[in-house]
């Protein structure tokens, strides 16, 4: 080897080592930045006339696992879609409460039977009378408080729905930016591994939103699309839309054309939920609280709105107005089957019995037909309030298919079956979260060692110090040659 090519060999792993301190040193500072790809530098050797001379830097690559990328991002989705859910299902059974709970519907019902009870023992004292409506008009409120609660749970899922619509409009559009700079940097032959970064960072939050399957054309631009197929963004980003309401009644769903889907490109999208193109994230989850269990939320309420009704108005419970409305009515009028949903929020006390829209007590114990001009019963006669007591715990089946029970185990039965939703979602949640969590540790785990790094540093001292020295021994190789 001529002591010029030994040089030039010795130049070259200087330049080399300097490239690699730059690697190790930007790998050590980013070491504690989320979604931080390490660098590797890579070297190949440099030939000259079919003889080494010395090594050459072919790049800086980052170390991905694109199949551990993409099992991130779907657990992130499946969390997050999981955890819609959960939140939704245990609001509402914190705002139904424990049995034990007197300010709860369970708790309003027993308060309403227990009045009726003493008003029964004592019919002719009218404050117990008045316990008794005061008790039935808490427990109506309680159904109104709820299906506002409800409703009001579904709005804000539609919200949601809105805010995740344009955040993923405005990240779809940023990526076909982020595209276009990555292809034309590698274009210039600049590496946009700062770029790639923060690429596939904002996919990877994204796919919390919906489910992002990614393929990398030759060129560097990434291809997107949903993992039911659609496609999201190519050379430019597809535009999703949707129509925010301003308000949500319990009759408004998507099926009936009164709440808003999906567009794609402007081209309705069949299904928003889960099972569509979109499904698996939390867009669809959001859509599924919305659309799904919201509705299943307010048909519980209805049931049991419809259940006591029926009780208060079936035959024999009031002989004094037969065919009439009963104590409990649907907004003034009888229980028509027929009717739209909303039942919960329009449960109404008969108005016969409320002093103040110019009802009286009394009919709680002469019965709601008894003519304010005619002949009153004796005031110690229970005889119509027990009927009452016995039209609360008339085994009745709250619709087809359903065991009889009482008034207080129907609504028993129905904060169970809410309960045992609200564990099976947060069973998913929990199932979710723990896989999301483990495959985010072993991203962890392929991030930067910055002990490997500190390691790679004194080798890279070394070899720099071998190649100053070899330049330090060319140079009094010359010199001596230069004094003969």
């Amino acid at each position: 080897m001529s002591i010029n090519v030994a040089m030039n060999s010795a130049v070259s792993g200087l330049t080399a080592a300097a490239r690699g301190v730059q690697v190790a040193s930007g790998n050590v500072a980013n070491a504690m930045n989320e979604g931080y790809a390490p660098r590797s530098l890579q070297l190949g050797t440099a030939v000259l006339g079919g003889m080494g001379a010395g090594v050459r830097v072919l790049g800086v690559e980052r170390q991905v696992d694109p199949v551990l990328t993409a099992l991130v991002r779907q657990a992130g989705a499946d969390r997050a879609g999981a955890e819609a859910g959960a939140r939704f299902w245990t609001d509402f059974e914190n705002a139904v409460g424990a049995p034990g709970d007197p300010f709860a519907l369970a708790g309003r019902v027993a308060a309403f039977e227990a009045a009726l009870v003493a008003a029964a023992n004592r019919p002719d004292m009218d404050q117990r009378l008045a316990a008794v409506g005061t008790a039935a008009g808490a427990m109506v409120q309680e159904f109104d408080s709820l299906q506002r609660h409800v409703q009001q749970a579904r709005l804000d899922a539609d919200g949601a729905i809105a805010r995740d619509v344009a955040e993923l409009n405005d990240g779809l559009a940023h990526l076909a930016r982020l595209n276009g700079d990555i292809v034309s940097m590698r274009a210039s032959g600049e590496p946009p591994l700062a770029l790639m970064d923060e690429r596939q960072n904002l996919i990877t939050r994204l796919s919390e939103i919906v489910p992002i399957r990614e393929y990398n054309s030759p060129e560097g631009r990434s291809i997107l699309y949903t993992d039911g197929g659609q496609l999201l963004l190519d050379v430019t980003p597809s535009v999703i839309g949707f129509t925010p309401s301003t308000a949500i009644e319990p009759g408004m769903t998507l099926a009936g054309g009164t709440l808003s889907g999906l567009t794609l490109n402007g081209k309705p999208v069949a299904n928003p939920g889960n099972g569509g193109p979109f499904g698996g994230g939390r867009l669809a989850a959001r859509f599924d609280v919305r659309d799904t269990q919201g509705v299943a939320a307010q048909t519980a309420l209805d049931r049991m709105a419809a259940d006591l009704i029926a009780r208060f108005e079936a035959p024999g419970t009031d002989p004094s107005a037969p065919g009439g409305p009963g104590l409990f009515t649907d907004q003034g009028g009888p229980l028509d089957p027929a009717a739209p949903p909303g039942l919960a929020g329009r449960l109404a006390l008969n108005p016969l019995v409320q002093p103040e829209l110019g009802g009286h007590l009394w009919h709680l114990r002469e019965g709601l037909g008894a003519d304010p001009a005619g002949p009153r019963g004796p005031v110690g006669d229970a005889t119509q309030i027990n009927r009452w007591i016995e039209a609360l715990q008339r085994p009745l089946a709250p619709a087809p298919g359903m065991a009889e029970t009482s008034f207080g185990d129907t609504v028993g039965r129905e904060l169970s079956q809410i309960s045992l939703t609200r564990q099976g979602f947060e069973d998913r949640a929990s199932q979710t979260s723990a896989r999301a969590t483990e495959l985010h540790e072993r991203v962890l785990a392929r991030g930067v060692d910055t002990d490997a790094e500190m390691q790679r540093l004194v080798l890279i001292e070394q070899a720099y110090a071998a190649n100053a020295r070899l330049i330090q021994v060319a140079d009094q190789m010359l010199r001596r040659l230069m004094e003969i």
